[in-house]
């Protein structure tokens, strides 16, 4: 097996709950995984680095260049790692949003036409959250994320 990159699952936390939320398996535009749940080859670490002008998808950009460059990816279906969701890249939201748009847009020019909507769902999304209390949006999230 000639595997660049493994990664795991994430527990994440919310104000002192518990939850795995299942991510998608194809890393071609976004990362299938949290980045605190990957090990990568030092060598790929070393030969492309991370692209800081991306302040918050810097991680999302290394592994976006390693899938399109043929890298292999292998899940572990075992928890890695346990993260907080209220950090950084969870709460500014617009910034990480442009920037993922960027790094799609670094592969195909065309991203943003199939970009745009899942963002102004996402978007939708942010503000809803924004204006329910999180004692309840808490709830809701450990339903939803209890059948997964």
């Amino acid at each position: 097996m000639d595997t660049s990159v493994l990664f795991g699952d994430t527990l994440f936390v919310l104000k002192g709950s518990y939850f795995k939320i299942p991510f998608s398996s194809n890393p071609k535009y976004k990362m299938p995984f949290c980045h605190q749940s990957v090990f990568v080859k030092t060598e790929l670490l070393k030969k492309y680095g991370f692209d800081t002008s991306f302040k918050i998808c810097a991680d999302n950009d290394f592994f976006t260049k390693l899938y399109h460059r043929g890298y292999q990816f292998y899940p572990l279906n075992q928890i890695v790692s346990i993260y907080d969701i209220e950090g950084i890249s969870s709460t500014s939201f617009f910034r990480g949003g442009f920037e993922d748009l960027k790094i799609g847009q670094k592969y195909n020019k065309f991203y943003f036409i199939f970009y745009t909507p899942k963002f102004l769902y996402a978007g939708c999304k942010y503000f809803i959250k924004k204006i329910i209390p999180t004692s309840l949006l808490q709830k809701i999230r450990t339903k939803l994320y209890e059948r997964s």
